[in-house]
């Protein structure tokens, strides 16, 4: 019985450090640009939705997921007349702290960021 109770425990702890749950300040770049949103994620079983405020006016959805320790989310943007893909992939190197690349597709470029949790 013992066992069947730890086991337990360490499954339940396992699942909860791959929360990402909560409210992520990104700090990124991407082709000279700065990439500052702020990310309201929700995850439910390893898939993840929410919002990201990219400027004082624009808040657009999100879609991603998580597998393991690795985390991808994006939303689409407009940007002089050209609508964006802006893609996160990452790794949860802790329960407050991302980091990875990032992209805008249909652009070639890429960039880095790091996200941590508020």
């Amino acid at each position: 019985m013992k066992r069947v109770i730890c086991l337990l425990v360490f499954a339940s702890l396992s699942a909860w450090a791959d929360d990402v749950s909560g409210v992520w300040k990104i700090d990124g770049s991407i082709a000279d640009h700065p990439v500052t949103p702020t990310c309201t994620l929700k995850q439910v079983d390893k898939q993840i939705s929410g919002s990201c405020k990219v400027d004082a006016d624009q808040v657009l959805s999100v879609e991603g997921s998580l597998k393991e320790n690795q985390v991808s989310w994006s939303y689409k943007q407009e940007y002089e007349g050209t609508v964006y893909t802006v893609a996160y992939k990452g790794k949860l190197d802790s329960s407050t702290s991302i980091s990875g690349t990032l992209t805008a597709d249909p652009s070639d470029e890429v960039g880095n960021f790091i996200a941590k949790k508020q």
